[in-house]
């Protein structure tokens, strides 16, 4: 089952809030545990993170650094991995994959047809940097917030709009979690300039995945999710 892949102009998700800041924690986690083994994944997007039955992501189809460099080998049994929050052997046969509808509206890069998860500065370069996988990251974490793609123009601004207030946040989120997020409007905000810094046109602006994780590490869950995921 293809996950967040609905009608235009109905909501792209059902899934509760809850579920998608496990996702966002995970996928995190596993680019902070690539970046510290120095690797780069290079080609992230959300066909590439796939989903236990727990929620709990694997980041697959790492590889790619590799095609950059022309390297004969990787380190013994990295390349093999599925990374993500919990270490995992599975095959990738065992879990859903995480794939967003399209965007409302195409955008310059869609239409270009280039990925609009890749960094502007990787088409300008062969050689990987994990500034990519945090600009990738971000966007896919935006996506997770608001339903769409969001753009993120040369001066930082997400489709022309920036979110600077807790009540624009809570306009700016998908229609499906909504109601999770009331009262919980600083958190919302928070993930907002999370994402926006990781998605930053510039890449020394770019936060690293370690303090990306740092940051999502606060950001408390409930156990709602725990229902959530037993009436699956």
């Amino acid at each position: 089952m293809r996950l967040f892949a609905g009608k235009v102009g109905s909501s792209p998700s059902h899934l509760p809030w809850e579920a998608r800041l496990r996702i966002a924690k995970g996928v995190a986690r596993g680019l902070a545990f690539l970046h510290e083994k120095k690797h780069v994944h290079a080609n992230l997007k959300p066909s590439n993170i796939l989903l236990g039955a727990d929620m709990e992501p694997r980041i697959g189809d790492f590889g790619l650094e590799k095609f950059f460099n022309g390297e004969s080998s990787y380190k013994s049994g990295v390349s093999a991995r599925n990374f993500g929050s919990k270490r995992s052997t599975a095959s990738r046969d065992s879990f859903q994959d995480l794939s967003f509808g399209p965007s409302p509206s195409p955008s310059p890069s869609s239409i270009s047809g280039i990925s609009p998860y890749h960094a502007p500065e990787s088409l300008r370069s062969l050689k990987p940097n994990p500034k990519w996988d945090v600009y990738s990251f971000g966007v896919i974490f935006l996506e997770l917030l608001t339903g769409k793609v969001i753009v993120v123009d040369e001066v930082g601004q997400g489709n022309g709009l920036v979110v600077e207030d807790k009540n624009k946040a809570l306009r700016m989120a998908d229609v499906a979690i909504r109601a999770d997020m009331e009262g919980r409007e600083d958190a919302l905000l928070a993930c907002f300039k999370l994402g926006y810094s990781c998605a930053s046109p510039v890449p020394q602006k770019r936060p690293t995945m370690k303090e990306v994780l740092q940051v999502l590490e606060k950001i408390p869950s409930s156990s709602s999710i725990s229902s959530y995921l037993y009436g699956l």
